[in-house]
């Protein structure tokens, strides 16, 4: 049993670390709000990260997994707009705004959530590797595997977004006087994302 769950645990760690690694919108604002906010905001949004996906794997495990799989279309085009105009209103922000040491928490928790529920990748995450991890854990130890491949899922997450944060934090000295830069660099990569999830969104409507 032990070893099992060794297993289990350390393929949702494995599994977990490399869709952690792949840049994308998460990352993109993981490293914007702890710049923003002038301290380690990773783990708060890891947070809402594992709030929103909480609500997935209980969609799944009840068989309402289709409510999440089967709306790609939406997904698609609502989290294409989103990112967008996120990423364009990181682009026209003033150097002025891009500190705000005032900022409120909840709001890394939010963006957490957000930055998940309109990622165009998580439909199919969760169609593929997701759901694979959930079924070998189900396979495996029944309700307890899937709590093990998904402790091992979150901890990647909170561990690899922590580290980005801390790094990102830690050599505040050189990203202070080029958080404008650094703004509108990650302001274009999510634009450029969110045209793209568009233009596969239009795809899908036509097609």
């Amino acid at each position: 049993m032990i070893f099992e769950s060794l297993i289990l645990f350390s393929i949702g760690l494995v599994v977990g670390l490399s869709g952690a690694v792949i840049p994308g919108p998460l990352l993109a604002f993981t490293l914007y709000d702890t710049s923003k906010k002038g301290r380690v905001t990773g783990h708060y949004v890891m947070m809402g990260h594992v709030l929103w996906e909480s609500g997935v794997i209980l969609l799944i495990l009840l068989g309402f997994g289709w409510i999440v799989l089967g709306n790609s279309l939406i997904i698609y085009l609502a989290g294409g707009f989103a990112l967008a105009l996120m990423g364009l209103n990181m682009i026209k922000s003033r150097a002025n705004e891009v500190k705000m040491e005032t900022a409120r928490v909840n709001s890394s928790l939010g963006g957490g959530i957000f930055y998940t529920a309109f990622n165009p990748t998580q439909p199919l995450w969760w169609a593929t590797a997701g759901l694979a991890l959930l079924l070998k854990g189900l396979e495996v130890m029944g309700i307890a595997g899937v709590v093990l491949v998904t402790a091992g899922h979150w901890l990647a997450d909170f561990g690899y977004y922590g580290v980005v944060s801390f790094v990102m934090h830690r050599h505040a000295s050189y990203v202070n006087p080029r958080q404008r830069q650094i703004s509108v660099l990650l302001g274009l990569f999510l634009a450029a994302l969110g045209i793209y999830f568009l233009e596969q969104g239009l795809e899908k409507l036509i097609f």
